[in-house]
């Protein structure tokens, strides 16, 4: 497609087209009106679209924008006679693919540009729908792991628990009964607190890998829980804010938000060197934020921008997956800051 008010440049273009591309077949606009009937029509099969900046009825930055906008990912070829570097630069971010001067146009040049911004598309189309499959997949295999996790929680807890609960209950009758000897009793006594440990245990083992809480009561008393608990264990001073506005969230986004604070606090007890960290929660602007802040020694920046480490790419991969947008900002001996924002506006994570 041709956006072209100028009857002798659109010639030119015509003609440089037909040199170079057999029967090749070209719709024209004369202005901005034509191009947006024709692109709106829902019969845009172009394969590129060469666009004049400087039209009768609109020019310049609104006009790209809006054919940007209605082009459906078909790539936009600027045809301009502005010798401006800077605005063609500019052009560039608003989402063309390409900004030529018709002083300096051939047909070769306008073939090349053609041709590379083509296949261009063609490979991202191909990239994007890769990206997809396997955001996908992982989607898929996260909510796999967590269904698994709760099995295997369950058949801990239940089986088990149970079995432990009932050896407790038999060395229990075992002492009280008559015929012990005394000799007898202290090692039953250390038996029975050796199995009162293990059930302990084997509920922190079934708690860590589908915290009962969440299913329970939701998410915001698991990660009462969660920093109750790292506090206990770590000795690091944990305060932790929970605005009494608490939206309803589906259990997917529940459980990934859980996992990326309890990575960003298993982080926080290996490696920053922390006497204390803050979380803070609130439900603001249709935007649930999450901030977790510590004051220890920060991160590696070749750790905090190595794309392979793996507990920063879980916590980035899990926020993607529900949708929400994750950052990490970290200063030498000054902590770390870690931001999580999930929006309510039109998302299905919350409210749903």
């Amino acid at each position: 497609m041709v956006i072209e008010d100028n009857p002798g440049d659109y010639a030119l273009v015509e003609e440089f087209l037909l040199e170079q591309i057999e029967t090749p077949i070209i719709s024209g606009a004369r202005n901005y009106q034509e191009a947006k009937e024709t692109l709106s029509s829902g019969n845009n099969l172009f394969d590129i679209i060469l666009l004049d900046l400087s039209l009768p009825d609109k020019t310049g930055i609104p006009l790209i924008q809006q054919i940007v906008a209605m082009s459906l990912n078909t790539p936009v070829i600027v045809l301009t006679g502005y010798s401006d570097l800077s605005f063609g630069v500019g052009s560039l971010s608003l989402g063309v693919s390409d900004y030529l001067l018709k002083d300096e146009l051939t047909s070769l040049s306008l073939y090349k540009s053609i041709v590379y911004n083509i296949e261009r598309k063609r490979i991202i189309s191909a990239l994007e729908t890769s990206e997809k499959r396997a955001r996908s997949f992982a989607k898929r295999l996260n909510d796999v792991l967590e269904e698994e996790r709760s099995r295997i929680a369950r058949e801990i807890h239940d089986e088990f628990g149970q079995q432990l609960s009932g050896l407790k209950m038999s060395l229990s009758s075992l002492k009280k009964n008559a015929g012990v000897h005394d000799d007898v009793e202290p090692v039953i006594d250390t038996i029975l607190a050796e199995v009162n440990h293990s059930i302990q245990s084997l509920r922190q083992i079934a708690n860590d890998l589908r915290p009962v809480l969440i299913d329970k009561l939701g998410l915001f008393a698991a990660l009462e829980w969660l920093v109750s608990e790292f506090e206990r264990k770590t000795g690091i001073v944990s305060h932790l804010y929970v605005d009494i506005e608490q939206p309803i969230i589906n259990k997917i986004a529940e459980i990934n938000i859980f996992r990326i604070c309890q990575e960003a606090l298993t982080n926080i007890a290996k490696h920053a060197e922390a006497n204390a960290v803050n979380i803070r929660i609130e439900n603001k602007n249709d935007t649930l934020a999450i901030k977790i802040v510590d004051n220890g020694k920060g991160i590696n920046p070749g750790i905090l921008h190595n794309s392979l480490s793996m507990g920063l790419l879980n916590m980035k991969e899990r926020a993607s997956l529900i949708g929400a947008d994750l950052r990490i900002n970290s200063f030498t001996n000054s902590g770390t800051l870690i931001e999580l924002n999930l929006s309510n506006n039109g998302k299905e994570n919350i409210n749903s």
